[in-house]
């Protein structure tokens, strides 16, 4: 167990904190190159908007050591823009360079995407399999790089597993880059494995609740 406090509930008092562990651990991120701002706004939308979600947090003294957000999102990337839609657009004018790049244009498309899935989600009453409804999803984890390698996103991990059995969840589900190789191998180490049945994998990771 890594010299830490025990994992905690976010409150919006500590969501400057979270920005600041997000822009350590993802220093190349779009919405890191958006600012803490963004970065803040992001998550107290996923602390606040209409989600199942459970926010919690290791600290070390009063350092934060890692975050970790998941459950059920609704509207986790298409709510946060739309929201924040003429904040977004003022902070792109102010950072031309990431229309321009290759991360920055990935970013805009999704977060396009996620507006259109919200408009058809508007029109269309959602059709959800059991198993669906009964998958925790991992949205987000970060670990602050000076806290790497002392336990703290197993601790983290460790802990949303015992929430999913407490909300009797059957499974988990996360996304990760395929090309994050170093990631992945903490998931698998952790007993998750590779999901998907077509020849090119997308990143899904499932773990079923013991």
């Amino acid at each position: 167990m890594p010299d830490t406090d025990k994992t905690v509930r976010v409150e919006a008092r500590h969501l400057p904190l979270v920005a600041k562990v997000h822009a350590r651990a993802f220093p190349k991120s779009a919405l890191t190159c958006l600012g803490s701002e963004a970065i803040r706004r992001y998550y107290e939308w996923q602390l606040h908007g209409p989600h199942e979600h459970h926010f919690i947090a290791v600290f070390s003294k009063e350092n934060l050591a890692g975050f970790a957000v998941g459950g059920r999102a609704r509207g986790a990337l298409a709510g946060f823009v739309s929201k924040n839609k003429w904040f977004l657009t003022t902070r792109v004018l102010l950072q031309p360079r990431l229309v321009f790049s290759e991360r920055g244009r990935k970013a805009l498309n999704s977060g396009l995407q996620a507006l259109r899935r919200l408009r058809l989600q508007s029109e269309t009453p959602p059709i959800r399999s059991v198993e669906s409804r009964r998958s925790f999803g991992i949205l987000a984890i970060a670990v602050d790089p000076s806290y790497q390698g002392k336990g703290v996103g197993v601790q983290l991990m460790e802990r949303f597993e015992e929430v999913a059995r407490e909300h009797h969840f059957t499974c988990m589900h996360l996304n990760v880059s395929v090309n994050n190789t170093q990631a992945i191998r903490f998931y698998e180490k952790l007993g998750w494995t590779r999901s998907g049945s077509s020849a090119i994998w997308s990143g899904l990771m499932e773990k079923h609740s013991s």
